[in-house]
């Protein structure tokens, strides 16, 4: 059989893809259909699919990408989710989740259901991985980062076997039409996601779907990160990895309990405070992000930035009092405490930065000009000193 003949083959001689990137973990590896049609029905959309076929039917510009296997039956590489639509419309037995709207599909079906579909049979997974590898990881192919992630590892293991090491990223990018920074840190991503599963995720009580992957791609990016778990100087290699550290950058990106990164912007943050060994350690005492970074470099432009918002609420606030039909009865507390706040700060400021203007909103019932004046005239002499 030559590479990429096209013939229609029965549904009951298709069989899913083991090493499917789109499913997780631990129904990876599983020759049996009933866990997967399962995960498919629940995550994957695949009612509405089985509504597109069975009022269209199934389209022969969409042929299943498939392998033939030991059993002479053949493995679908591309298009899982269409195989468990086809199945189901075949058999909805194979599924007790939304059985009434399977079975309503099917009893509302505008055509007749396939027994068969187009199919493109390769001679083996490989032509069919490179094929696929730009539509998958750079492409118009609606996956995620981990989805991509997988693929590419499987893309890997296959060319790195006759590649040099120092040149399988720049081949895997022109492969997929990317870039090979990029492909090496989605790579090692998942290397570092590898990790974090083998060791049952440190513990946590966390699934896989509870895992922003790409929050770990993004991490890469930053020198104080890098850094950390042993990355120095831009050298990505496990075997210079920081385990200790990298149990701590996991857990405070997605620990439930200890996580300190909300979004992804915030990592940016996270890269600052772990560049620095006292506000790391703050980080480590469990202080919040915000609280550790007030130990590196940054603390003046997070002042500034936190009076801004402030303002900037404030003067919101400000244009809303035309909305008001009725005076909130906790504006005056609020406003009040506002009010002390602005001046502790003030007074703050002016005692540590600035001594001498404490004695400007002093009455002269308490002190006379002269007084001040001598006081003031001392203070700067102590400065000057």
């Amino acid at each position: 059989m030559s590479v990429g003949e096209k013939r229609n083959i029965k549904i009951d001689l298709l069989l899913f893809d083991p090493e499917n990137p789109r499913i997780p973990l631990e129904l990876q590896g599983k020759n049996g259909e009933d866990q997967i049609i399962q995960y498919m029905v629940k995550f994957g959309n695949v009612t509405e699919l089985m509504l597109s076929i069975a009022e269209l039917g199934y389209s022969d510009a969409e042929p299943l990408l498939v392998v033939k296997s030991e059993s002479e039956k053949y493995i679908v590489v591309e298009g899982n989710r269409r195989l468990a639509a086809l199945k189901l419309l075949n058999n909805p037995s194979l599924t007790d989740l939304r059985t009434k709207t399977i079975h309503d599909i099917i009893h509302n079906a505008a055509v007749d259901i396939p027994a068969e579909v187009p199919c493109i049979v390769y001679q083996n997974r490989e032509g069919i991985l490179d094929y696929l590898g730009y539509r998958h990881i750079t492409g118009v192919k609606d996956w995620g980062a981990l989805e991509k992630a997988r693929y590419l590892e499987q893309l890997y293991n296959i060319h790195i076997k006759e590649t040099d090491p120092n040149s399988i990223y720049q081949k895997l990018a022109k492969m997929i039409g990317s870039r090979s920074d990029y492909v090496r840190k989605l790579h090692m991503a998942f290397m570092l996601y590898e990790l974090a599963n083998d060791e049952a995720y440190y513990g946590l009580e966390i699934k896989e779907g509870d895992i922003n992957f790409s929050w770990l791609t993004t991490a890469l990016g930053y020198t104080g990160i890098l850094d950390f778990i042993g990355f120095a100087d831009g050298m990505i290699c496990m075997e210079n990895l920081n385990k200790d550290n990298y149990k701590k950058l996991f857990i405070w990106l997605f620990d439930p309990d200890k996580s300190v990164v909300e979004e992804s912007r915030q990592i940016t943050k996270l890269s600052k405070v772990l560049a620095v060994e006292k506000a790391t350690e703050k980080l480590e005492q469990g202080n919040t992000l915000d609280e550790a970074l007030l130990f590196t470099s940054e603390p003046e432009e997070m002042f500034v930035n936190q009076l801004k918002s402030a303002k900037n609420q404030l003067q919101q606030a400000k244009l809303a009092i035309e909305q008001l039909s009725d005076k909130p009865e906790e504006a005056d507390h609020l406003l009040e405490d506002i009010d002390k706040l602005c001046k502790t700060i003030l007074g703050a400021l002016r005692a540590n930065f600035d001594p001498g203007e404490m004695f400007l909103d002093i009455p002269s019932s308490f002190i006379s000009k002269e007084e001040l004046k001598k006081i003031k005239m001392v203070l700067g002499a102590l400065e000057k000193e």
